[in-house]
């Protein structure tokens, strides 16, 4: 999956939700994502979430900085999220994963101008490509697809 997620050019790639009060990892190559996986598998975690983004996308992809109640987050302030109307999805069941199945996801344009005005920090819809975005949505469902066939779990 790794591969096909950098398979084509101006891949940026990304957490989705950094680790609280630290920066976000930005992933260059698969072997760095494919090392951060299994770095956090080794550490006792179920599965990875990332932020995709393709230049032809256009659109607007960089981290936000949220807060956080600490109440709520052991003193814990804040952290960082990538979000925006046509950042892809990619959500990775670890192999010791017990929760949901792999899957990738984004946005359709629809749905974006639906609720554009409960985001508007996200900007406009307008500012996607949108035949992109779901270009590179579908080969990274029908990659995951095969990856899920190959081990036997689809």
């Amino acid at each position: 999956m790794a591969e096909a997620i950098f398979a084509k050019p101006g891949a940026s790639v990304a957490q989705a939700y950094s680790e609280p009060e630290q920066e976000t990892l930005h992933f260059r190559s698969p072997a760095e994502l494919c090392a951060y996986a299994a770095r956090l598998e080794a550490d006792g975690a179920s599965d990875v979430l990332l932020a995709v983004h393709y230049a032809d996308m256009a659109g607007q992809f960089a981290p936000t900085r949220i807060a956080l109640d600490p109440a709520q987050c052991g003193g814990l302030t804040y952290r960082y999220v990538c979000e925006g109307w046509g950042v892809i999805r990619v959500y990775l069941r670890l192999s010791s994963g017990k929760g949901l199945a792999s899957n990738v996801g984004a946005n359709s344009q629809k749905r974006a101008e639906k609720w554009q005005p409960h985001y508007p920090a996200f900007g406009s819809p307008d500012a996607w490509d949108w035949d992109a975005v779901g270009r590179h949505e579908r080969r990274l469902i029908r990659v995951l697809k095969k990856v899920a066939e190959q081990e036997g779990v689809a």
